[in-house]
């Protein structure tokens, strides 16, 4: 609550109060008697100029003359009093002064409570002077120096309430501004903790998205491998079976080229004969020899691509187990978070 709305409401609450006891006061006093021209000045003042101001003030046009209605309040009151006191000179309309300084006393406010006691010992005291002999029992100074004290104790009570009324308000409004920055402290963590939520949630989705997709490519690699580390088993059982019957092939050769060889030393007048068919027997058993070596090399390098597959699937399957590994991680952080910001807004 800002001065203004305090000052406001301070302002509406003294003049309800003042109305209220004014009209029940003057409804007594016109019941005994008392004269109707006091009973129209008290009324008049409360109800045609008081009132009305103080509802003026109000209005959202008017805002900036409330901290002055307090005063116009305090001075009104007093030339009020002084009038009533002259119309109907009584120890009674004495003793309301001390009404006034209290009533005023809503205000909490020094300089109102000062003004307030100047203005009611100057009543006292213009009253004692000028018509001390119908109103007190007696003129005697001492006398007036009691009702001057008596007034001061009332008004120094008066400041006392003031100033413990006002250190309450300053406590109660140090203790709402930090209660207001821890509120708005709580809604930065609680925003920032909804974000991180989102975040991970997010992420989550996201990265569910991507696990499911990486299995999937991890599958289809798997099963490719798969298949290509059946087809090199079968190509090298095939190159195997190639190779023997490579050997076999080429012991026959040897067994037919020797006994050609033998054949030949014997009789040398088939040499024209027989020499196209060593050479192309000798050519045919190079061959068969460069395609063993080259089966026996297939058959080694099946091996090593078979292993470096089988090396390759096993870090496949170590992907799929750390991006899984991963992903509960980050379903276990958004629980997390979940449950940090459940208990934060309880």
């Amino acid at each position: 609550m800002t001065d203004i709305d305090l000052t406001k409401k301070r302002n509406n609450r003294l003049v309800y109060v003042l109305a209220a006891a004014i009209t029940v006061n003057e409804m007594l006093s016109f019941t005994i008697g008392i004269s109707l021209q006091f009973i129209l000045l008290a009324m008049g003042t409360i109800f045609l100029i008081i009132v009305p101001v103080t509802l003026i003030s109000n209005h959202p046009k008017f805002v900036r003359t409330i901290p002055y209605i307090k005063y116009f309040i305090t001075i009104v009151i007093g030339i009020a009093l002084f009038l009533l006191i002259k119309i109907d000179p009584h120890m009674i309309n004495i003793m309301t002064m001390y009404f006034y300084v209290a009533i005023m006393g809503i205000y909490q406010d020094r300089i109102i409570n000062a003004l307030t006691l100047l203005i009611t010992l100057f009543i006292l005291s213009f009253y004692f002077f000028t018509q001390g002999d119908n109103i007190f029992h007696s003129t005697n100074v001492q006398d007036l120096l009691f009702y001057i004290i008596t007034f001061s104790l009332v008004s120094v009570v008066n400041l006392m309430y003031a100033q413990f009324n006002n250190t309450l308000q300053q406590e109660k409004e140090q203790e709402r501004q930090r209660a207001l920055e821890a509120k708005s402290a709580m809604e930065t963590m609680l925003t920032k903790i909804t974000e991180s939520v989102q975040s991970a949630s997010q992420y989550q989705n996201d990265l569910q998205v991507a696990t499911y997709e990486t299995n999937q490519r991890s599958i289809e690699i798997v099963s490719s491998i798969e298949n290509i580390i059946e087809s090199f088993e079968m190509q090298n059982k095939q190159s195997l079976a190639l190779a023997n019957q490579f050997n076999q092939v080429n012991e026959q050769i040897n067994n037919l080229l020797i006994p050609t060889l033998f054949i030949h030393k014997q009789n040398s007048s088939s040499l024209a004969v027989t020499a196209p068919v060593e050479e192309t027997l000798l050519e045919m058993k190079s061959m068969l020899q460069d395609l063993g070596a080259a089966t026996e090399i297939t058959v080694d390098m099946t091996e090593y691509n078979k292993g470096s597959l089988n090396d390759v699937l096993h870090l496949v399957s170590i992907q799929q187990q750390e991006i899984t590994s991963l992903s509960e991680s980050f379903a276990k952080l958004e629980k997390q978070l979940s449950r940090m910001n459940r208990r934060s807004q309880l």
